[in-house]
């Protein structure tokens, strides 16, 4: 959904790197098992914090992260948001990774991580 997001506005895709994705779903199961929602983790700190933890190499990072109903709900608000489109349409970056977790209504953690 977020590379079509990307083409609809004339934007390249960007990589879905398999590591940024185990990252991001960190971050989400983070946010369900601390029972927060926030760009900083109890656990991991900044996204930049946790990259740099686990050895993941980047110049910037930028981070998207929602709680909805399902992923689908997530994107669409993560295009109504200016600050979170930018990230999804952002030409500075090369990859992303996209990790989900399902809390106990079915409900969705989204973390979107976006790399150069």
């Amino acid at each position: 959904m977020l590379n079509q997001d990307r083409a609809a506005n004339g934007r390249s895709a960007l990589e879905l790197d398999p590591a940024l994705c185990d990252l991001a779903r960190l971050k989400s199961r983070d946010m369900f098992l601390n029972n927060y929602f926030s760009h900083t983790s109890p656990t991991y700190g900044s996204a930049a914090q946790m990259l740099s933890a686990y050895g993941y190499a980047f110049t910037s990072v930028g981070e998207n992260i929602a709680h909805h109903a399902t992923v689908e709900k997530a994107q669409a608000a993560f295009m109504s948001s200016s600050g979170h489109r930018q990230n999804i349409l952002g030409s500075q970056w090369t990859k992303v990774g996209i990790g989900v977790w399902e809390d106990s209504q079915g409900f969705v953690y989204v973390t979107q991580l976006f790399v150069r």
